[in-house]
């Protein structure tokens, strides 16, 4: 299997595969639903591909900052040493 970096995936891919990637995408104005490589849409908008996969890791740093914390355990009394 041969994988490819994203700005060799279609645009498509990219959404389903990266958090974020469809908000980041529709901002700078460009469809969710392209069958061109992101390298080439990004050029599309004027940005590189760089900039758009910074822009999609923020925000998914950014949103996963924000989501409630997930406790792995139960409440404290609950766990014996």
């Amino acid at each position: 299997m041969q994988t490819r970096n994203y700005e060799e995936q279609m645009v498509t891919e990219v959404t389903e595969r990266v958090p974020e990637a469809r908000r980041v995408i529709r901002s700078y104005h460009l469809s969710t639903t392209n069958r061109v490589p992101l390298d080439i849409a990004a050029a599309e908008a004027s940005v590189t591909a760089d900039e758009l996969l910074a822009v999609m890791e923020y925000r998914a740093r950014l949103a996963a900052h924000q989501a409630p914390a997930v406790r792995e355990f139960g409440h404290p009394e609950e766990i014996v040493a």
